[in-house]
């Protein structure tokens, strides 16, 4: 955790923003006010191509500047999405999502950044999974979301009319605001009184199962196409699962295909191929039967990874794992390879210096062992649930990820998402966050982390 002051101790926003903006997937913001002489959060996720969502104010006084409400109208982009909160967001919160997040008093304004005296902490990505946050900050954005409202071309003209007006009459602000409660376009929000999370809750997790089975009907699809003899090529023998093959063809086709070095431009493939899925699909799976490329990866996961999987998470064998059995198993998981490989040595009780990737996923699959719910759930116990459990298998990773009964800190729904899948490979494909991406890129308009 850091303490951000600004100028009081020289840890300044602005250079956070520069610290973090790479290394996050996407960036979620909710600040009440934001001021056109500071639009460097939004630049930077034009700049680096990181997929924005801002919540900002909706009242009188014109909270957010009609010039950022121009520039979200203006980009006319699915990756920079400005909702507005009528009358009760007065929160400052900025979530570089897997980055860390700052939670503090500064409005994105240049007196805010720079000048202001303001307060506010920044907690890395591990401290966020680790305490929980992560949890409450997803629930936090949910509930802003309910009560936001997408930004219009007329809210725009409503607010950059009524920004006119305030300049001339700045000594009749009670009138004003009279005036502006008469006419609005959306409904006075009275407050925060009561929550019904419950309700909400439900919400959510319908639009979540409702995404889940939409995507597995798709990833479903595919299997069966890219299992098929005239699209299978050939260094994949018939008796390997349709889901494993599509996950293997998603997985090649969107790092050899779509990442771009240090660049994941999915969702410029996604404006691309959206209008024309099928084909963009007919040529990958084209490109996928050729094989004219190293598939040595892929074909390390299809015939060693994928089998073994299988049998260390079998009903009857899943429970009975050993701390090394365990260790094996997770190693061989795309999305906890990945998250370990990104965690800081001395998380792992490694020494601070270049560490072998290998040497982090062994680590960290020790210390995943030892973790507990906080209901004290072994993780075997969590898996279990999760691949062989009772109830639809979007219920339980809902329950995995959310209640405190079986959630566990660093292992989330990309991580379960794919052992379901390694699992049951006949019945669910394998699929993971880098699994989304592939879809979105190929024009497929699925969410991603879903």
């Amino acid at each position: 955790m850091r303490f951000i002051a600004g100028p009081l101790n020289k840890q300044l926003l602005q250079n956070l923003l520069g610290e973090v903006i790479e290394s996050c997937t996407r960036v979620r913001a909710a600040v009440a006010y934001a001021s056109r002489d500071n639009m460097k959060l939004f630049e930077a996720c034009a700049q680096h191509l990181k997929p924005l969502e801002f919540f900002g104010r909706y009242d009188h006084t014109v909270a957010v500047d009609p010039a950022v409400l121009k520039w979200f109208l203006d980009k006319a982009s699915p990756n920079y999405d400005c909702k507005l909160v009528p009358d009760i967001l007065h929160a400052k919160i900025i979530w570089w999502v897997d980055a860390g997040a700052y939670i503090g008093s500064a409005n994105l304004s240049d007196r805010a950044w720079i000048s202001n005296i303001e307060a506010g902490t920044f907690l890395p990505h591990d401290e966020l999974v680790e305490t929980g946050m992560e949890r409450e900050l997803q629930r936090f954005f949910e509930e802003v979301d309910d009560r936001a409202r997408p930004l219009t071309k007329e809210i725009y003209q409503e607010q950059l009319r009524l920004a006119d007006r305030r300049s001339e009459l700045s000594k009749r602000e009670y009138g004003l605001e009279q005036q502006f409660d008469k006419d609005r376009l959306l409904p006075k929000n009275h407050g925060l009184v009561f929550v019904d999370t419950k309700r909400s809750s439900e919400k959510r997790f319908q639009k979540f199962e409702q995404d889940w089975n939409d995507t597995l009907q798709v990833m479903r699809s595919i299997a069966s196409r890219v299992s098929a003899p005239g699209a299978k090529p050939g260094w994949i023998d018939a008796s390997v699962a349709p889901g494993v093959q599509a996950d293997q063809f998603l997985h090649a086709y969107y790092y050899k295909q779509v990442k771009d070095g240090n660049r994941h431009p999915y969702e410029e493939f996604f404006d691309r191929n959206s209008k024309n899925p099928e084909l963009a699909l007919r040529d990958a799976l084209e490109w996928w039967h050729d094989a004219d490329f190293d598939h040595s990866f892929e074909e390390r996961t299809i015939y060693e990874w994928s089998p073994r999987l299988r049998e260390l998470l079998a009903r009857d064998r899943i429970l009975k794992l050993t701390e090394q059995e365990f260790v094996d198993a997770v190693s061989r998981v795309h999305a906890i390879r990945d998250h370990a490989i990104k965690q800081e040595n001395e998380h792992l009780g490694l020494p601070d210096r270049p560490q072998a990737g290998d040497d982090k996923v062994e680590k960290f699959g020790e210390w995943l062992w030892r973790q507990r719910s906080r209901e004290g759930r072994t993780v075997l116990e969590l898996l279990n649930y999760v691949v062989w459990g009772n109830g639809s298998v979007s219920a339980r990773l809902w329950n995995a990820i959310r209640s405190d009964d079986w959630a566990i800190p660093h292992i989330g729904l990309s991580s379960l998402g794919e052992i379901v899948g390694w699992a049951r490979p006949d019945e669910f494909p394998p699929r993971n966050m880098r699994t989304s991406k592939g879809l979105r890129a190929l024009g497929y308009n699925v969410r991603i982390g879903v």
